[in-house]
């Protein structure tokens, strides 16, 4: 035996350092409204337009940078994705033809990912889907002094959540 006790009972191995009962409510509540709404996002992005919010993802970061291109270990930094996941998401979107690469002319080695006219096109279209199931699963729950309120509490947690660009690290 390796002189390690395996406990016979729950009660012998209580939860180290467990949640307040507000800390749990607060965690539970945002790790539910963000998993129902990506989900339905997803599910509906994909039925009316034939990408997902991951892809969904990658266009709406496209369209707000400058000449609608970014380098694509940027993109994947910017989409909070590891190389192989931005890899697969921008082969997606280039068989779809909403996204273009080309070799970087600042090193002549990486890849620039741009937003084809046809990506523009069909990013608006989705944005209109977005837009609607935000509102009616979350946003339309809310005042707009609720709203504001909302979004400073999440620049208060995480500094950058709101006012950057880039996904705060």
């Amino acid at each position: 035996m390796s002189g390690i006790e395996i406990p016979t009972t729950l009660d012998e191995l209580p939860e180290p350092d467990p949640f307040t009962p507000d800390e749990f409510a607060a965690w539970r509540g945002m790790l539910r409204v963000h998993s129902a709404v990506f989900r339905e996002l997803d599910r509906q992005l994909l039925a009316e337009h034939g990408f997902g919010i991951d892809s969904y993802g990658v266009m709406i970061t496209l369209v707000g940078a400058p000449a609608r291109r970014v380098a694509i270990g940027e993109l994947g930094l910017r989409r909070n994705l590891s190389p192989s996941g931005i890899s697969r998401s921008v082969d997606r979107l280039t068989k779809l033809g909403l996204v273009e690469r080309a070799n970087n002319p600042d090193d002549g080695r990486s890849l620039l990912v741009g937003l084809t006219a046809n990506g523009l096109r069909r990013l608006r279209e989705a944005q209109v889907s977005h837009h609607r199931i935000v509102r009616e699963m979350l946003l339309a729950h809310f005042d707009r002094r609720d709203l504001k309120r909302l979004g400073e509490l999440w620049e208060k947690a995480m500094p950058g959540a709101i006012s950057s660009s880039t996904w705060p690290l």
